[in-house]
Protein backbone atom coordinates (compact mmCIF):
# COMPACT_ATOMS: atom_id res chain seq x y z
CA UNK A 1 0.00 0.00 0.00
CA UNK A 2 2.70 2.41 0.68
CA UNK A 3 4.27 2.03 -2.65
CA UNK A 4 1.40 3.14 -3.79
CA UNK A 5 1.05 5.94 -2.22
CA UNK A 6 4.80 6.81 -3.09
CA UNK A 7 3.97 6.05 -7.11
CA UNK A 8 1.51 8.63 -6.60
CA UNK A 9 3.54 11.29 -4.92
CA UNK A 10 6.20 10.95 -7.68
CA UNK A 11 3.81 11.08 -10.29
CA UNK A 12 2.11 14.47 -9.15
CA UNK A 13 5.51 15.73 -8.96
CA UNK A 14 6.20 14.97 -12.38
CA UNK A 15 3.04 16.72 -13.47
CA UNK A 16 4.04 20.59 -11.46
CA UNK A 17 7.74 19.98 -12.44
CA UNK A 18 6.77 19.70 -16.03
CA UNK A 19 4.24 22.18 -16.11
CA UNK A 20 6.47 24.30 -14.27
CA UNK A 21 9.57 23.78 -16.73
CA UNK A 22 7.10 24.40 -19.70
CA UNK A 23 6.08 27.77 -18.41
CA UNK A 24 9.49 28.89 -17.53
CA UNK A 25 11.03 27.81 -21.58
CA UNK A 26 8.19 29.55 -22.70
CA UNK A 27 8.46 32.70 -20.89
CA UNK A 28 12.11 32.55 -22.46
CA UNK A 29 11.31 32.00 -25.85
CA UNK A 30 8.55 34.79 -25.90
CA UNK A 31 11.06 37.30 -24.49
CA UNK A 32 14.39 36.50 -25.40
CA UNK A 33 16.65 37.85 -28.09
CA UNK A 34 19.14 34.66 -28.29
CA UNK A 35 17.77 33.05 -31.55
CA UNK A 36 19.95 30.21 -31.28
CA UNK A 37 19.41 29.71 -27.35
CA UNK A 38 15.82 30.20 -28.36
CA UNK A 39 15.76 27.55 -31.08
CA UNK A 40 17.16 24.65 -29.07
CA UNK A 41 14.50 25.34 -26.49
CA UNK A 42 11.90 24.97 -28.75
CA UNK A 43 13.28 21.85 -30.07
CA UNK A 44 13.85 20.99 -25.91
CA UNK A 45 9.76 21.94 -25.69
CA UNK A 46 8.97 19.78 -28.80
CA UNK A 47 11.00 16.83 -28.06
CA UNK A 48 10.08 16.39 -24.18
CA UNK A 49 6.96 18.13 -23.56
CA UNK A 50 3.24 17.38 -24.86
CA UNK A 51 1.43 21.04 -23.55
CA UNK A 52 -0.98 22.85 -25.89
CA UNK A 53 0.64 26.03 -25.10
CA UNK A 54 4.05 24.96 -26.66
CA UNK A 55 1.88 24.81 -29.72
CA UNK A 56 0.35 28.10 -29.12
CA UNK A 57 3.75 29.56 -28.56
CA UNK A 58 5.21 28.61 -31.99
CA UNK A 59 1.99 29.48 -34.06
CA UNK A 60 2.92 33.27 -32.01
CA UNK A 61 6.93 33.25 -32.97
CA UNK A 62 6.52 31.98 -36.28
CA UNK A 63 4.35 35.56 -37.08
CA UNK A 64 6.51 37.45 -34.49
CA UNK A 65 8.48 40.17 -36.90
CA UNK A 66 11.47 39.87 -34.48
CA UNK A 67 12.11 36.07 -35.89
CA UNK A 68 11.21 37.27 -39.52
CA UNK A 69 14.27 35.30 -41.58
CA UNK A 70 15.00 33.16 -38.72
CA UNK A 71 11.70 31.15 -38.16
CA UNK A 72 11.86 28.35 -40.47
CA UNK A 73 13.20 26.44 -37.75
CA UNK A 74 9.87 26.84 -35.33
CA UNK A 75 7.99 26.17 -38.41
CA UNK A 76 9.46 22.99 -38.50
CA UNK A 77 8.93 22.63 -34.77
CA UNK A 78 5.25 23.16 -35.09
CA UNK A 79 5.46 20.26 -37.97
CA UNK A 80 6.95 17.84 -36.05
CA UNK A 81 4.93 18.87 -33.14
CA UNK A 82 1.04 18.78 -34.95
CA UNK A 83 0.07 18.17 -38.47
CA UNK A 84 -3.57 19.58 -37.44
CA UNK A 85 -5.54 20.55 -39.84
CA UNK A 86 -6.79 23.37 -37.97
CA UNK A 87 -3.50 25.24 -39.23
CA UNK A 88 -4.44 25.44 -42.81
CA UNK A 89 -5.60 28.91 -43.30
CA UNK A 90 -2.40 29.88 -41.48
CA UNK A 91 -0.12 28.00 -42.89
CA UNK A 92 -1.59 29.21 -46.62
CA UNK A 93 -1.21 33.25 -45.30
CA UNK A 94 2.52 32.28 -43.97
CA UNK A 95 3.18 31.39 -48.10
CA UNK A 96 0.94 34.29 -49.50
CA UNK A 97 2.74 36.72 -46.69
CA UNK A 98 6.20 35.57 -47.26
CA UNK A 99 8.24 37.77 -50.04
CA UNK A 100 11.62 36.64 -49.52
CA UNK A 101 11.62 33.11 -47.36
CA UNK A 102 11.84 29.87 -49.59
CA UNK A 103 12.42 28.05 -46.37
CA UNK A 104 9.08 29.53 -44.79
CA UNK A 105 7.39 28.70 -48.54
CA UNK A 106 8.54 25.01 -48.09
CA UNK A 107 8.29 24.53 -44.66
CA UNK A 108 4.80 25.56 -45.00
CA UNK A 109 3.86 23.85 -47.77
CA UNK A 110 5.66 20.22 -46.45
CA UNK A 111 2.91 21.07 -43.68
CA UNK A 112 -0.23 21.45 -46.01
CA UNK A 113 0.19 18.06 -47.82
CA UNK A 114 1.18 16.01 -45.04
CA UNK A 115 -2.07 16.88 -43.07
CA UNK A 116 -4.45 14.05 -42.55
CA UNK A 117 -7.19 13.43 -44.75
CA UNK A 118 -10.24 14.23 -44.31
CA UNK A 119 -9.79 17.93 -43.63
CA UNK A 120 -12.81 20.00 -43.16
CA UNK A 121 -14.56 20.68 -46.40
CA UNK A 122 -15.95 24.08 -45.05
CA UNK A 123 -12.36 24.87 -44.64
CA UNK A 124 -10.88 23.84 -47.83
CA UNK A 125 -13.36 25.34 -49.88
CA UNK A 126 -13.15 28.84 -47.98
CA UNK A 127 -9.13 28.46 -48.59
CA UNK A 128 -9.69 27.43 -51.93
CA UNK A 129 -11.92 30.67 -52.47
CA UNK A 130 -9.05 32.59 -51.05
CA UNK A 131 -6.74 31.27 -53.02
CA UNK A 132 -8.38 31.49 -56.53
CA UNK A 133 -8.31 35.03 -55.39
CA UNK A 134 -5.12 35.49 -54.76
CA UNK A 135 -3.75 33.74 -57.69
CA UNK A 136 -5.07 36.66 -60.34
CA UNK A 137 -2.54 39.43 -57.73
CA UNK A 138 -0.44 40.99 -60.36
CA UNK A 139 1.62 41.68 -56.61
CA UNK A 140 2.50 37.73 -56.84
CA UNK A 141 5.03 36.39 -58.57
CA UNK A 142 5.59 33.30 -61.00
CA UNK A 143 6.51 31.15 -58.21
CA UNK A 144 4.04 32.21 -55.95
CA UNK A 145 1.25 31.45 -58.34
CA UNK A 146 2.90 28.31 -59.23
CA UNK A 147 3.24 27.58 -55.16
CA UNK A 148 -0.63 28.82 -54.96
CA UNK A 149 -1.84 26.45 -57.81
CA UNK A 150 0.16 23.25 -56.62
CA UNK A 151 -1.94 24.09 -53.11
CA UNK A 152 -5.18 24.56 -54.65
CA UNK A 153 -4.92 21.10 -56.86
CA UNK A 154 -4.14 19.36 -53.57
CA UNK A 155 -6.94 21.10 -51.99
CA UNK A 156 -9.13 20.29 -54.66
CA UNK A 157 -7.92 16.34 -54.59
CA UNK A 158 -8.40 16.78 -50.32
CA UNK A 159 -11.96 17.83 -51.00
CA UNK A 160 -12.81 14.48 -53.30
CA UNK A 161 -11.77 12.83 -50.33
CA UNK A 162 -14.21 14.32 -48.13
CA UNK A 163 -16.78 13.67 -50.79
CA UNK A 164 -15.36 9.68 -50.26
CA UNK A 165 -15.27 9.70 -46.70
CA UNK A 166 -19.10 11.43 -46.48
CA UNK A 167 -20.40 8.01 -47.66
CA UNK A 168 -19.60 6.46 -44.61
CA UNK A 169 -20.67 9.09 -42.11
CA UNK A 170 -24.06 8.97 -43.90
CA UNK A 171 -24.75 5.03 -42.47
Amino acid sequence: MEDISKIEHLIKEIELGKEEYVTQLINFLMSANNFALCNKVAFVLVDNFKDDRIEDCLVKLIKDPKWKNRNGTLLYLLGEYTNNSKYLKYLIDLIIENTDDGEIYMGAYSMIINMQPPLDKKVIVRCMKFLNEERVKESHDEYKKQMIGSILTYLDGQRKICEFYKQFTDL
